[in-house]
């Protein structure tokens, strides 16, 4: 059987029925947490898919902005193309709206944690006030309970990734990173994705925390190159559902 890439394995339980794709891959990987009964029990974490088509998930991290987030929008829904954006709790709160823009143009919106805080070295009751405030904010938006998750500033450990697992969350990282927190050039973010983009990739760009006209830049070059290339432009469980149904 065809499975998410993962590092540590997974099967979702019965609670995450709405994402089929969670419910039915299965990975194997090395390592797991373990549980108090001593028993080994899989942590699920994705950093690609292996897909048979031409598809590839974008996800934007640290919004949403009122500045870069709607520009972005406007890009994929120009190239008709879907994404995945991870949000921090507070911007939530602030701009409740740009999410709800997000969820009405067909995005896949998961959750980055209330205050961008690394869970590395937390206990889970820090980390579940650090999750469920964004949960149930999301939720309320949009009437789904979130089961994506990214860490914060991409820093975990066992004990959080047990954590968000026993929450219910598979933990996305990425396996193409565009850089785009650093000074870069639009054009140089968008040779970077092309240079090492392939078939189920998950891309992390960023919506917010600083100046992210670069980013809406190199997508105005990327989204013409991929889309001529045949990808297909997809959210993470998109993705997922794509390896899904060709196992």
């Amino acid at each position: 059987m065809r499975g998410v890439q993962v590092f540590g394995g997974w099967v979702a339980r019965g609670a995450l029925a709405g994402t089929a794709a969670v419910l039915l891959l299965v990975g194997v990987g090395i390592g797991g947490a373990v549980a108090r009964d001593g028993a080994v029990q899989p942590v699920r974490q994705v950093r690609s898919v292996p897909v048979s088509v031409k598809a590839v998930a974008l996800t934007f991290d640290d919004g949403p902005s009122p500045t870069y987030t709607p520009a972005i929008l406007d890009l994929l829904k120009e190239y008709g193309a879907k994404a995945t954006f991870f949000v921090i709790g507070r911007e939530i709160m602030r701009y409740p709206r740009i999410v709800r823009q997000e969820l009405q143009a067909g995005m896949e919106v998961g959750n980055h944690g209330m205050h961008h805080v690394a869970l590395k070295g937390l206990d889970p009751t820090a980390i579940a006030a650090d999750v469920l405030p964004v949960e149930r904010a999301i939720t309320a938006i949009s009437g789904n309970r979130p089961t994506l998750y990214r860490l914060p500033k991409g820093v975990g450990d066992a004990r959080a990734l047990r954590t968000l697992s026993d929450m219910g969350y598979a933990v996305v990282y990425w396996s193409v990173d565009a850089h785009d927190y650093l000074p870069r050039t639009a054009g140089a973010i968008a040779s970077q994705v092309l240079r090492e983009v392939r078939p189920g990739s998950i891309v992390i760009f960023h919506d917010a925390g600083g100046n992210r006209q670069p980013t809406v830049d190199a997508l105005k070059l990327l989204l013409p190159r991929l889309r001529a290339e045949g990808y297909q432009l997809v959210t993470v469980s998109q993705l997922m559902e794509l390896a899904r149904n060709a196992s």
